[in-house]
């Protein structure tokens, strides 16, 4: 952890138990009370040990908030920390924190996954337990800085899922006096943050692949020289899947190996005086270049068709590239550890071989046909991400009447819309528009999604949503790239739409009796200002009211008489049609925008979302 997150992290544990622990975990000296101190109640506890433990959802952070507040909060001398994170390349985390310790240590791998196997054969019952693996102690008591006597363990559960394990251990000055009371449900919030952070990471490591697949058809597409491509695609591919060596054989009609493009081999680029041409004619790469089928080994040194090209490869990957079921070269990455690939990361290689086709073709191809593949091949892209945000259907909701639709234009723009089920009785309906069209702006819009959804599931209050929302757009875009969006909160049991809106079109609430109230409370529009804060409003809803949220694709409509459609016609239409079903009113709208339109102007996209209270 760098001196900059070590920082963040002791802020959010100095205070955490009483007001007199210092950042390490230690009492400091305070200054004479005027009168007795009022020890805080395990509840109130429990309460600062959620802010903490929600405070970030970043891995590396949360591992470190989570020793220092079960320590800390448990009057105990350290923590340790077990989580098992399947089908990732680090699949065992195992630390441990002590008092009087700038950070966490790692504990032997090994022994994390012997736990690890004990924990699934044991499984859970909620209660706290002592490990009867000899190792684990040995290796906690090996890691400490002072004597300290292993404690009591608490299994991590989320979704039926065992994920871990977090246990204490007790020293001369730190007996761990509110284990009994603290540990147990202690880890259930340990359990719910670590699940989030765990979900933010995979959503934001997929737009990281859509983003990289994106930006390497780019490259593919845009220049004419075959070897350039081939080396945009491997560093694009270093970006998001780290390997050691890695390379792209091209075959040629003959089906013999005629080119290649590598990384990390440090044999020069003398194809027949390279040990890459052993691979190529008899290996793993040559194997798979006469088979057409993929290929992974995660121990090259216990299979004979292995034919080294470095000395610490341990694990190798080969994909064949094919175009129009004719094999044009084949795709292989190494890595030095043991059991280095998984199934889901061939599939993301094959997304990367496939467009070494391409760029095998397009050599071959005139560049005016080149362009309109890279335009084509671009807004496909950029569409298949954004039909992916879609909901399937308009949610079925008893006392409402609830519908969506999103109309996109020729060129793929960034309109979003969602509906999110948060708790029985309680459901979220997002609307959202990206400044750009083309796939920057889906890009921007797929990061919105991830972060949005992953904020909704620490329960925040909607100001505290949209402000980490906003963080994590600015820590991620520049400001010519932004998101005007509204969320709101829909409590069908209570009747109650809580909303917060950053720079988007109001929303229009038409009471039953024909009053109308616009939804602008909120803040700026997401991804400009990092200190942006936002507000939030709640409404009670009685029936006959209806929501209308929609995007400036419908009030910008630009008609025949080159004026815009507005939002006082847009108003006019929900009296109009007030009565009806939600489906119904939508239609309305569309009809009228369609009849409005002038067919000579461009259309941008058109997004609407309709809440009939019944």
């Amino acid at each position: 952890m760098d001196k900059e997150s070590r920082s963040s992290v002791n802020e959010t544990t100095t205070n955490v138990a009483s007001g007199q622990l210092s950042s390490a975990g230690e009492e400091k000296t305070p200054t004479p009370p005027a009168s007795p101190i009022v020890h805080p109640t395990d509840a109130e506890l429990l309460i600062e040990a959620a802010r903490a433990l929600h405070a970030t959802l970043r891995l590396n952070e949360l591992y470190e908030i989570v020793l220092q507040v079960v320590a800390t909060l448990t009057e105990s001398a350290g923590a340790v920390l077990l989580l098992h994170r399947p089908r990732t390349h680090h699949p065992i985390i195992f630390k441990f924190w002590q008092r009087d310790t700038l950070g966490s240590v790692e504990l032997p791998t090994d022994v994390g996954r012997d736990f690890v196997n004990w924990l699934e054969a044991r499984g859970d019952d909620g209660s706290p337990f002592v490990t009867p693996l000899a190792v684990v102690d040995q290796a906690v008591a090996a890691a400490a800085t002072s004597p300290v006597t292993p404690g009591r363990w608490v299994a991590l559960v989320h979704r039926s899922r065992v994920l871990g394990a977090v246990g204490v251990v007790t020293g001369p000055s730190h007996q761990g006096a509110r284990v009994d009371s603290l540990l147990v449900p202690m880890a259930e919030q340990v359990a719910v943050a670590l699940d989030n952070a765990l979900l933010y990471r995979e959503t934001e490591r997929q737009s990281l692949e859509n983003h990289s697949l994106v930006e390497a058809g780019r490259m593919l597409l845009s220049s004419l020289d075959l070897d350039g491509v081939l080396d945009a695609i491997l560093d694009s591919l270093q970006k998001v899947f780290p390997y050691n060596a890695g390379g792209i054989f091209l075959v040629g009609a003959d089906g013999r190996v005629e080119r290649i493009v590598d990384r990390g081999y440090s044999v020069g680029h003398d194809f027949y005086l390279s040990p890459l041409k052993e691979k190529a004619r008899e290996g793993l790469v040559g194997w798979v270049a006469t088979h057409g089928q993929p290929l992974i080994v995660n121990d090259v040194r216990r299979d004979p068709r292995y034919q080294p090209a470095r000395a610490a490869t341990r694990s190798e990957m080969v994909v064949p590239i094919h175009v129009d079921d004719r094999l044009v070269g084949v795709f292989n990455i190494e890595r030095d550890i043991v059991d280095g690939f998984f199934d889901a990361d061939l599939d993301f290689v094959t997304a990367f071989a496939q467009h070494a086709g391409v760029a095998i073709e397009r050599a071959r191809v005139h560049a005016a046909l080149l362009e309109q593949r890279r335009i084509k091949g671009e807004l496909e892209v950029a569409r298949h991400i954004q039909r992916t945000f879609l909901p399937s259907a308009n949610p079925q909701i008893e006392g409402f009447d609830i519908a969506g639709v999103n109309i996109s234009s020729v060129e793929v723009g960034g309109d979003y819309y969602d509906f999110i089920e948060i708790i029985p009785g309680q459901i979220g309906i997002a609307i959202a528009d990206v400044a750009g069209k083309g796939v920057p702006a889906a890009l921007i819009m797929a990061t919105f999604r991830a972060s949005l959804i992953a904020e909704i599931r620490n329960n925040y209050a909607l100001r505290s949503i949209m402000q980490k929302v906003n963080r994590l757009l600015c820590e991620r875009n520049d400001q010519s790239r932004f998101v005007t969006a509204l969320y709101g909160v829909l409590d069908t049991r209570n009747r109650i739409f809580t909303f917060s809106n950053a720079g988007h079109n109001p929303g229009v609430l038409r009471r039953a009796d024909g009053s109308v109230i616009l939804l602008k409370e909120g803040g700026t529009a997401l991804g400009l200002f990092e200190d942006s804060v936002f507000e939030e409003r709640a409404l009670g809803l009685l029936s006959g009211d209806v929501i209308v949220l929609y995007t400036d694709g419908v009030t910008e409509m630009v008609g025949k008489d080159k004026t815009m459609f507005e939002l006082p016609r847009l108003i006019k239409l929900v009296h109009d049609h007030a009565q009806e079903p939600a489906q119904a009113i939508v239609d309305a709208i569309r009809a009228s925008l369609d009849a409005f339109a002038d067919p000579s102007e461009p259309v941008d996209d058109v997004t609407l979302v309709v809440a009939c209270v019944r």
